[in-house]
Formats: C-alpha cells, structure tokens, sequence
C-alpha cells in the first residue's frame, strides 16, 4: 500500500510538471509569428478563485472534510457538486477559465509544497 506521503509528493510532482506544460505552451504561443495564435491572457481574479479552490480541495482531501478521502462515492459526490458550482456559478469567459484552471494547479504545488514535502501532512491515516 502505498503512503498517503507518497502520494502527495507524486501529486505536487504531477502539479509542478502540469505548470510548466502550461506556461512553456503560453511561451510557445507568444513566440510564434501567427497573431491569430495569443495566448489567453490571465485574469487575476480566475487565478485566485482556482488557487483557492486547489488548496481547498487538497486541504478537504488531507483533513477527510465529509470523509472525501475515506468514502468514494461521498468524495465524487462532492466532486460533481463542485463541477456543478463551477459550471453554474462563475464566469464562462475563456480568460477565467483558462485562469481558474492555471491556478487551481498553483494552489495545489503551493499547499503540497508545505503540506506534503516541507511539512507532514494535516489529519490522520
């Protein structure tokens, strides 16, 4: 069985490699010569709402928050009800979308970078 450490170490190494994708394909797009091609701008407010979101679930996932860890069906539950807010409540814009993506991955490398690999995780096995 594998450690629940393990598995947050794996899971930030998968955050970090999924950020650099985005912002060497961001890079890529600035750099070549079709203007058709701009990357989507950033929009402070999608990359706040997804860094507190990937903090939030990996924060719920490491505490068992209404036992998302521990029951499956409960975590994918929450998981649906959590892409029905999404889908429901904020903007549709591709900037914020393309944001609340980018910094959902960022909360996640931030919060697994303390909890996980500087720090032992929150709540029990």
């Amino acid at each position: 069985m594998v450690s629940r450490r393990t598995k947050a170490v794996a899971q930030l190494g998968i955050a970090v490699l999924t950020a650099l994708w985005m912002v060497s394909m961001r890079r890529l797009l600035r750099s070549s010569d079709d203007e058709s091609h701009e990357p989507t701008p950033l929009s402070p407010g999608g990359l706040a709402v997804g860094g507190a979101w990937g903090v939030g679930q990996v924060w719920a996932y490491d505490r068992d928050c209404w036992k998302v860890r521990s029951n499956r069906r409960r975590g994918l539950v929450v998981s649906l009800v959590g892409l029905a807010v999404e889908r429901r409540l904020l903007p549709r814009t591709e900037s914020f979308t393309y944001s609340l993506g980018f910094g959902r991955v960022l909360g996640v490398v931030v919060y697994r970078a303390w909890y996980g690999l500087l720090r032992p995780l929150p709540g029990g096995d």
